[in-house]
């Protein structure tokens, strides 16, 4: 995989041998340093940005700097400031950044980042994380007064003196949730660096200071809805065309939605490949070829196979980051195709997430004689943590488990997902802290809690996994979109759709393609979308629906069904014996029969395939206190 990691304040330990926990493909680009309380160990896709660390030197102080990421811009109190040359290394632009305005310079840089200044002559080093965690920097302090880091957590479970152990109320978090929320991970001693942070370290005696940069302050603006239609038209111009380099062949992954529809429509050169993916060609897919036909743009059809989930297990089964089961690695079953064929890919992948208010809390309408409850546009008041903590578990956006607030049935821990979120949660002053990140206030909680850190999005893997196949650009992840979302009032968060509105304002043919799964144009407001949503439901209970719907991703239920996944991979001897005591594995193989004979339980069965598959347990690295 590609990233960076590192050892602060060892005189001893060579991390090359852990090297390989950040390496994706035998083709990466690779660069190494090593010095008396410094090593670091870096792997990119572009042979340019291996030219790491940059060097600055400012009278007697000389400083080195590595970056990973998708850096674009950077904003001070004069405005923002566009990167004007793509060319060259994202570690040297920092170190000119570095150099005219000291660190300060991270707290406005754009977009997704993580990275390392070492101060030789002062005898520290910083690590930070761009404001929303996207690319999580991991990290212990357990090590006798060493830091150790990387961008992916295996560089610390695999480390020969750190012992792995299990913290269960956080494990169990994931098996329900699909995630760890904030900074935890499901190992005691490992955690993520705070987002919008930096993080410094004093090399000879291992002390650490943190400094939060940024925090998501909700300011909602108070104007007609055409104007923020208008704002947030011109600043996605912007993040498309200060990403795209000239002498990149560039894709998209293009769905039948219309997150992606608008980042298409701003290529105005239409030099770009649309590529979706799906079984077959169904409403989504037809509705995702229709847009690439409108605009000019070639449409690639990416097929999968009924193995395509078993093969995506089995690329990133030890890659797993404890956000998100392996089946949201979506692409990765086709990273020959796409790194074949392309030189990068944008994705309009959290874009729901955060301008739609896809995680916060909305009403639900009852349905007379049917048993279901309907999501309506209309947001619910949060009141406090433990209503935010029953937000989570029950809200059906949070997570594809059961609603309900209780452990799956395969997981040993007694206590309540309520009570073990609230274990994590508390207040002080205003202020929330959920995990260990702090939110400056409850309405920011409620604002940004799916997206700050972003691994705290169910899907998060699909973003990551991305990342690792080829440079991946997320326009609707850039500072000025952010910034924007915590200006909007939340009722139009909920109520309306500013992307679909954007659509409609640049291109009103291209809104009028129906969105897929809703059977409507762009252009109908939200409250008409869930009666159609409601009537599609009808339709389908009633076994009167066409049967040409679907959307992109992989159906696990017949998955599980129909394949042999779970009785290959999962329900093996080998398995049985180096499970964590935190799952029963009777009760998995009770689940599956179950799954056989008519249930659902793939939820349950995808997450014991996530955990078994996982780095620390495949090779055997958790230990009880007696082993």
């Amino acid at each position: 995989m590609v990233g960076i990691c590192g050892v602060l304040g060892d005189r001893q330990h060579d991390i090359k041998s852990l090297a390989e926990t950040i390496e994706w493909r035998d083709d990466e680009e690779s660069a190494g340093y090593r010095e008396d309380t410094v090593q670091v160990r870096l792997s990119v896709h572009r042979e340019t940005d291996a030219e790491q660390p940059a060097t600055v030197r400012t009278g007697d102080e000389e400083r080195l700097c590595w970056i990973w990421g998708d850096v674009i811009g950077v904003e001070d109190s004069t405005g923002y400031t566009p990167r004007r040359d793509q060319s060259t290394c994202d570690a040297a632009y920092c170190a000119d950044l570095l150099e005219e305005r000291g660190l300060s310079f991270v707290d406005g840089l754009n977009s997704e980042f993580a990275g390392l200044v070492v101060n030789r002559d002062r005898d520290e080093a910083t690590l930070f994380t761009d404001r929303l965690g996207a690319r999580p920097v991991y990290l212990t302090e357990a090590l006798d007064g060493r830091v150790l880091f990387s961008t992916h957590p295996n560089t610390i479970l695999a480390h020969p003196e750190f012992r792995p152990a299990v913290d269960d109320e956080l494990m169990s978090e994931f098996l329900k949730f699909e995630r760890a929320f904030g900074i935890c991970t499901p190992f005691e001693d490992v955690y993520q660096l705070h987002p919008g942070s930096k993080l410094t370290v004093d090399l000879e005696s291992g002390e650490t200071s943190l400094e939060r940069y940024w925090q998501p302050h909700y300011r909602p603006t108070e104007k007609p809805y055409d104007a923020f239609v208008e704002e947030f038209s011109s600043i996605m111009q912007r993040c498309v065309e200060e990403r795209r380099r000239p002498e990149d062949d560039e894709g998209i992954f293009i769905s039948g939605g219309s997150d992606s529809r608008l980042l298409l429509s701003l290529f105005e050169d239409r030099d770009v490949t649309g590529y979706h993916l799906n079984d077959a060609m169904n409403d989504e897919a037809k509705t995702a070829y229709k847009v690439c036909e409108m605009l000019g743009v070639e449409f690639r059809f990416l097929r999968r196979d009924q193995e395509y989930l078993t093969n995506v297990l089995e690329r990133v089964g030890d890659f797993q980051i404890f956000s998100s089961f392996f089946d949201q690695a979506h692409f990765t079953g086709f990273e020959d195709e796409l790194t074949d064929e392309i030189d990068a890919v944008f994705a309009g992948h959290t874009a729901d997430t955060v301008l739609e208010g896809f995680y916060m809390p909305t009403r639900d309408l009852d349905v007379p004689g049917l048993g279901w409850t309907v999501p309506v546009p209309v947001l619910d008041q949060i009141t406090g943590v433990d209503e935010y903590a029953e937000h989570i578990t029950c809200d059906y956006q949070y997570h594809r488990g059961p609603s309900v607030n209780s452990q799956p049935k395969c997981v040993t821990l007694e206590t309540d997902p309520v009570a073990v979120l609230r274990e994590h949660m508390s207040e002080s002053g205003g202020a929330i802290d959920h995990h260990g990140v702090r939110y400056p206030s409850l309405e920011s909680l409620v604002h940004t809690g799916g997206f700050y850190p972003i691994t705290n999005n169910k899907a998060y893997l699909m973003y990551y996994s991305a990342n690792q196949m080829l440079p991946t650009h997320y326009p609707y992840l850039d500072n000025r979109v952010i910034e924007f979302s915590l200006s909007v009032p939340h009722r139009h968060h909920v109520r309306r759709s500013v992307v679909n509105r954007a659509v409609a304002k640049r291109n009103r043919d291209l809104a009028e393609i129906p969105k897929a799964g809703i059977g409507l144009p762009l252009t109908y407001p939200r409250t008409v979308y869930s009666a159609a949503r409601l009537w599609r439901s009808f339709k389908s209970k009633l076994g009167t629906e066409s049967g040409s719907g679907g959307g992109s991703w992989s159906d696990p239920d017949r998955i599980v069904r129909e394949t042999d996944i779970v009785e290959e991979h999962l329900l093996t001897t080998e398995n049985e014996k180096r499970c964590p005591d935190i799952l029963d594995w009777e009760t998995l193989e009770e689940l599956y029969r179950a799954h056989l004979e008519g249930a659902n339980e793939y939820f349950e069965l995808f997450g014991a395939l996530s955990l078994c598959h996982s780095y620390p347990v495949a090779n055997d690295l958790i230990r009880d206190e007696d082993g």
